[in-house]
């Protein structure tokens, strides 16, 4: 059975001759007419499935489904893509026309009886022949009917598919309440109330007013390379107060009305508990876990309370100094929220002699991407090759071939400055999934995405330095990209991250932010923009004594929360007041820094109300087990040693995809189940 149309589309329709997405052509007009047309060819190529009444091979039905399937996902991918980093009305109005039709589209194929028909007949009779990915395939498949309701009768099928739709539109809206929210805010200042922050970034802020047309004064904003060097630098303690509650306050009751993310928390919590129900879960989090590596929540809250036990101490004694030197040095008797970044790092100069300015002058971007990329070279012997010629969506983009063995094997693009319309954070995209099959002569290599929020370099200067956090992100992006351009699975739906435990999705990552300790390495990415040499021996000693540095409250705050997100998800009750409480339950219980009760973090916690963490969040945590110890293999090794073991874990865990459980994956390449010893380690607790 062959799907055939008068109006057959391919992904080829959006990419230029070289087999590139045509970025610098695409908009909101083009986007609508392809995605009509490929939501149009998945139904046609469902109905057509359901409509036959003959057996359909598995060739068949990639041939006539999924090769549809895929090409949709792709459109859609990138419209949410174009959303996120250049947002427009336009592009809201273009996500906001299909977001509940492709919902809807994708909640009929996982409740299709028929197909669910033609499954179970090709597991009975070809299953045993076919290939393991082709098995893996099928195996998620059923899995995935199950968890989108093909045992439901029509009502509660019905009902299952609104909360998806409605779901969708909500995630949705919470992130775009949360861009406009920092988008909206901004404040002039003089010189005088921005003392103690570095003359660089007092020309950024200068820069930034006279854009705005204010060039007597200095503008501030909540965007992060804006608003977090005045919490970190800046003397004025009104000023940091005044940010810090627009930041923590910006979608919430306190801030613009229309832009209040509670209601959307409330509504959220809901529908996915009604999902839960609907599947006979208990509740979201027991939804959530289904797929994962950890087993049920008991285990995952086992786990994080026995961090936070090891933890606390450590946390308490970070803090108590902490405000012991508050008190000493800057006379403040109650050590605030605003106060925290401020007076930590005034605490690291004092006690380890350096820095986080002094530091950030060693990092320029074009030095840490080529030592980044000797590296990945050192590992895998992989090679990346700028190529401006690559089409992109914003002129600061730059575009690299990914080559391996002499052949190009994928696509990377690095946009990596904040920008207006450019959601926060730093987040790894598919630009385009690996999916080749010969027979349909389909050749798709991988396209990833490095989306950052770093400063832009500043007018007549080519020169971007980092911050030693930035520099950290950059590798744990990097470490995404890489799980996706090397795979060499050839299905798409199991290709790169796609089909990985999510609790296991970081353990690329946070694998490769363990590098930024390494002597050697630093040396490599480091070049100071004044004298142009790299970190030296006596700073470098400085750092590592200062690694460990406040890790106990760092602990503390991820534990408090992904202990915060499973309990949400598993409550009963759906309010602001029951948010609120379950927050202050979980903070008195294992949080150090007590926030004051204006702090509206949960509404921007897009990682579990807009991202995929829900329930999930825990699951930094738990990579970080198995990253920390793969690492260790690693650790102190040189060159030669490293070519060994990177080829080793290329093989095992890098290139696999979501073929295998990632248990598997781990003892392939340890001979033996994760540890927690080496987290511990590598986080100063023990």
């Amino acid at each position: 059975m062959n799907l055939t149309t008068s109006n057959d589309f391919t992904v080829s329709n959006i990419n230029n001759i070289d087999g590139f997405i045509n970025f610098n052509d695409l908009n909101h007009n083009m986007l609508d007419s392809i995605l009509e047309q490929s939501l149009s060819m998945a139904i046609q190529s469902l109905d057509q499935v359901e409509q036959t009444q003959h057996a359909i091979s598995w060739q068949n039905l990639q041939h006539s489904l999924y090769n549809y399937m895929y090409q949709l996902n792709q459109i859609w991918n990138i419209t949410n893509h174009l959303e996120a980093v250049n947002s427009s009305p336009e592009f809201r109005d273009l996500k906001n026309k299909f977001q509940n039709k492709i919902a809807g589209f994708y909640v009929n194929v996982g409740q299709s009886k028929q197909l669910y028909q033609h499954l179970k007949h090709i597991k009975e009779v070809e299953y045993a022949t076919l290939s393991q990915e082709d098995k893996k395939i099928i195996d998620n498949e059923f899995r995935d009917f199950r968890l989108s309701g093909i045992e439901l009768d029509q009502d509660k099928q019905a009902k299952f598919k609104t909360i998806q739709e409605q779901l969708s539109q909500l995630s949705t809206k919470f992130e775009n309440n949360v861009l406009d929210a920092t988008d909206n805010y901004s404040k002039f200042v003089t010189l005088s109330e921005l003392k103690g922050i570095p003359d660089e970034l007092l020309n950024q802020y200068k820069q930034d007013a006279v854009a705005h047309d204010n060039p007597e004064l200095y503008r501030i904003t909540l965007h992060m390379p804006s608003y977090y060097p005045i919490m970190e630098y800046c003397e004025n303690r009104a000023l940091r107060q005044e940010l810090y509650y627009h930041y923590t306050t910006r979608v919430s009751e306190f801030g613009n009305a229309k832009l209040d993310n509670s209601p959307i928390i409330c509504d959220i919590l809901r529908l996915r508990h009604e999902k839960a129900k609907l599947l006979e879960f208990n509740n979201f989090t027991e939804l959530s876990l289904y797929p994962k590596m950890a087993k049920n929540s008991a285990e995952v809250l086992s786990f994080l309370y026995q961090l936070a036990d090891k933890s606390r101490s450590h946390a308490l004694s970070d803090f108590t100094e902490l405000t012991k030197f508050a008190k000493s040095e800057f006379n403040i008797d109650k050590l605030e929220a605003w106060d925290i970044i401020f007076v930590s790092e005034k605490l690291r100069i004092y006690k380890y002699s350096y820095s986080n300015w002094e530091l950030k002058q060693y990092f320029q971007l074009d030095i840490v991407l080529n030592g980044l990329f000797k590296l990945i070279f050192d590992l895998y012997q992989i090679k990346f090759n700028l190529n401006s010629t690559i089409p992109t969506w914003h002129s600061s983009v730059l575009t690299y071939n990914v080559i391996k063995n002499d052949i190009v094997i994928g696509s990377l693009y690095l946009d990596l400055f904040a920008r207006t319309g450019k959601q926060p954070g730093a987040w790894m995209n598919s630009i385009q999934d690996r999916f080749i099959d010969d027979k349909d002569k389909i050749d798709n290599k991988p396209m990833a995405g490095i989306m950052c929020n770093f400063t832009p370099p500043l007018n007549n200067s080519d020169i971007t330095i980092l911050t030693f956090d930035e520099v950290q992100t950059l590798f744990h992006e990097m470490g995404h990209a890489l799980h996706h351009l090397v795979t060499q699975i050839n299905h798409f739906s199991i290709s790169g991250i796609n089909g990985v435990e999510w609790d296991a999705v970081e353990l690329p990552s946070q694998f490769m932010e363990y590098f930024t300790w390494d002597h050697d390495i630093l040396k490599n990415i480091s070049c100071h923009i004044k004298t142009a040499q790299p970190i030296p021996n006596e700073l470098y000693t400085k750092i590592i004594n200062a690694r460990y540095y406040q890790s106990g409250l760092q602990m503390v705050r991820q534990l408090e929360f992904s202990v915060l997100d499973i309990l949400l998800h598993q409550s009963t009750v759906f309010t602001s007041e029951e948010c609120h409480r379950i927050s202050q339950e979980v903070r008195d219980k294992i949080a150090v820094v007590i926030p004051p009760e204006y702090n509206r973090f949960l509404n921007s916690f897009s990682h579990i109300f807009a991202g995929g963490y829900a329930s999930g969040y825990y699951s930094y945590k738990w990579a970080e087990v198995l990253a920390t110890d793969i690492f260790h293999k690693f650790d102190d090794k040189n060159n030669q040693e490293y070519a060994v073991l990177g080829q080793k874990f290329y093989d095992n865990i890098l290139s696999r995809g979501g073929l295998n459980p990632m248990l598997d994956n781990f003892v392939a390449f340890m001979g033996r189940e994760p540890q927690i010893d080496a987290l511990l380690k590598y986080s100063g607790i023990n």
